[in-house]
């Protein structure tokens, strides 16, 4: 399940309750406002419909909240649905739920998210900057360039970080994208297949993985309409720190003589929409996915 889809699974409910309380749905407003969460130990996703509709209802919006919450919990994708503060909704996604994310992701392969006005607008805003900055280009090079000009419209010489360490953001975003076609690699020599049994991803790692990759397409947009690259990049560092947090805590591949299991499979799978993420924000900065690190 995407965001977008979560967000009208939300409004959905949202018209429903209202009705089965004899109140008019068409004081919702467009979107129920669902986003990931800022406190992720809360949730999942967050929703400000209910504050956004009770005024206009009549009703207290820790009240609204509470009927939306109880209706979600009732949903086959909603694991679990609370009420935060004066009336926030907090969600969280079934495995299986977040594990379609993984299966869109792959579908629509290098399209995800880099089609359309919005990734052209993003492409430009870059380009732009790179076209003013020659001597930070000759000076850096142009993947370290184009990286920190999409990043920082100021980057000049000297700020931009040049060792190839996990403290400089391009080489850890470029060095995840290399573990993860390292471990496809590995896996093909194992014999080890990508497998669909993504509801066996429970690990909270994982869910925040997974969370990141499904943001992807409304970050670009969000960047195109703000004329701000600088969030493709740090979505970027947050799914290169997501992944290599999976990488160091579940492990992908078996070991030795172990079994491999439809688990092994399962992250398989993950890793692959990981890579195709990662490569797909470098290249709509115009930065190299580098294969080999």
């Amino acid at each position: 399940m995407t965001p977008a889809q979560l967000d009208g699974l939300v409004r959905a409910a949202a018209c429903e309750v209202l009705a089965a309380h004899g109140l008019d749905p068409a004081a919702l407003p467009a979107e129920a406002g669902v986003a990931r969460s800022r406190r992720p130990a809360h949730g999942e996703y967050a929703s400000t419909l209910a504050l956004r509709t009770a005024g206009r209802v009549g009703v207290a919006p820790r009240e609204l909240a509470g009927w939306l919450a109880s209706a979600l919990a009732a949903r086959p994708e909603v694991a679990d649905a609370d009420v935060a503060g004066p009336g926030f909704l907090n969600l969280r996604l079934t495995a299986a739920a977040r594990g379609t994310l993984v299966a869109e992701v792959l579908s629509a392969g290098d399209d995800h998210g880099t089609v359309g006005d919005d990734a052209a607008a993003v492409e430009t805003l870059v380009e732009l900057r790179v076209r003013a900055a020659p001597e930070l280009v000759q000076a850096v090079g142009a993947d370290a360039a184009r990286y920190a000009l999409a990043s920082s419209a100021e980057a000049r010489v000297g700020a931009v970080p040049a060792r190839r360490t996990l403290d400089n953001p391009l080489f850890r975003v470029q060095y995840a994208h290399a573990r993860t076609v390292a471990l496809a690699r590995n896996a093909a020599d194992l014999g080890v297949q990508p497998g669909m049994r993504l509801e066996l991803l429970t690990h909270p790692c994982e869910g925040e993985l997974i969370g990141i990759i499904g943001e992807f397409p409304a970050v670009v947009r969000i960047a195109a309409a703000s004329g701000a690259p600088h969030r493709v990049t740090r979505h970027l560092e947050a799914l290169a720190d997501a992944f290599l947090d999976v990488h160091d805590t579940c492990r992908v591949l078996p070991r030795g003589d172990e079994e491999v299991t439809e688990l092994h499979r399962a992250r398989l799978e993950a890793v692959a929409a990981t890579r195709q993420v990662l490569a797909n924000g470098l290249g709509l900065l115009g930065v190299a996915a580098p294969e080999r690190i």
